[in-house]
């Protein structure tokens, strides 16, 4: 039997807001509603979606791909409630947007083709800076729409956001490595191996709390904000790192292979999303861009995921 839509907004709300309490007041609705929909979505499924904690919800492996597809199953019906009858690709018009250089690196190459296929007529702007100034960019109307890692988002309640990506953090290594033959790995065995830490998009600050959770010193050999160079430093066998799915690439600029390695340890994911103010109007260019964006690369992304990470 297939879910209802709103058990699909009761696991969304919960799974964005990591508290039942918190999702139920997003909802409007009672804890107990939030509780007994997202039970009866695992009892349809067979397998659980969140971890329950002292202090909210997580999700499982299982359940950050269903909330991909359920994300993109939602946009979907949206798209089939405001079906207008003007051709989207007549429509124009500006979008200001504003992104991080993770994003502009790795994920707007797929938007930009996204758009010019689905609406020709629109024209971007794109700027990119870092996260904190993308945001206040927004608030100040100077961008349109922002798109960064909302999982590092500052001020959540003052935008409306939608996620378009989850990628898992793993540990990277050269094809050489000893640990090239292991299946998964916790961080207490990667204690003194060299380690080359990112420094950009808050990346450093996400690892810092995981490692102190864990209770695990790294012995970082090298900071860089170039990811190209951390990768050809950890292809060529010279040391280790973590980072996200999304910026994988199995080998490096001089042509050597790189690995993933699942960690055991809990690293929170790395969620890239749009953001746009709350209670502004939007521009019918807008609109489309955003509408094409959450609908059409959403609902696809599983598939996009599969060729950003092609080994």
């Amino acid at each position: 039997m297939l879910p209802t839509v709103r058990q699909l907004q009761y696991f969304i709300a919960a799974a964005r807001s990591g508290q039942i309490s918190r999702a139920a007041n997003d909802m409007n609705v009672t804890q107990s509603s939030i509780t007994i929909a997202i039970r009866d979505l695992e009892g349809r499924l067979g397998y659980r979606l969140f971890h329950r904690k002292s202090k909210g919800v997580e999700l499982t492996a299982a359940g950050q791909l269903f909330l991909q597809n359920a994300t993109g199953v939602l946009a979907g019906l949206e798209d089939l409630m405001t079906l207008s009858v003007e051709d989207d690709r007549h429509i124009g018009g500006e979008v200001r947007l504003g992104v991080t250089d993770t994003v502009s690196g790795y994920y707007l190459p797929r938007i930009w083709r996204e758009i010019r296929h689905r609406a020709p007529s629109l024209t971007m702007h794109v700027t990119e800076l870092p996260r904190p100034e993308v945001e206040t960019g927004v608030l100040e109307g100077r961008f349109d729409l922002g798109i960064i890692l909302i999982s590092n988002i500052g001020n959540k309640e003052d935008f409306e956001q939608e996620t378009l990506l989850v990628s898992q953090r793993q540990l990277w290594i050269g094809a050489g490595h000893p640990f090239a033959s292991r299946e998964t790995l916790a961080f207490t065995d990667l204690v003194d191996q060299p380690y080359f830490l990112l420094q950009t998009d808050d990346h450093e600050h996400t690892m810092t709390a995981a490692w102190e959770q864990h209770r695990f010193q790294p012995n970082i050999v090298f900071r860089s904000y170039s990811i190209e160079a951390i990768r050809s430093l950890v292809a060529a066998g010279h040391g280790i790192t973590v980072l996200s799915d999304m910026i994988y690439r199995a080998w490096s600029l001089e042509g050597q292979r790189l690995l993933r390695k699942p960690i055991s340890d809990h690293i929170s994911t790395m969620n890239t999303g749009v953001i746009w103010p709350k209670s502004r109007e939007m521009s019918k260019a807008t609109a489309l861009f955003l509408r094409i964006l959450t609908g059409e690369i959403a609902a696809q992304r599983d598939q996009g995921r599969r060729g950003f990470l092609a080994e």
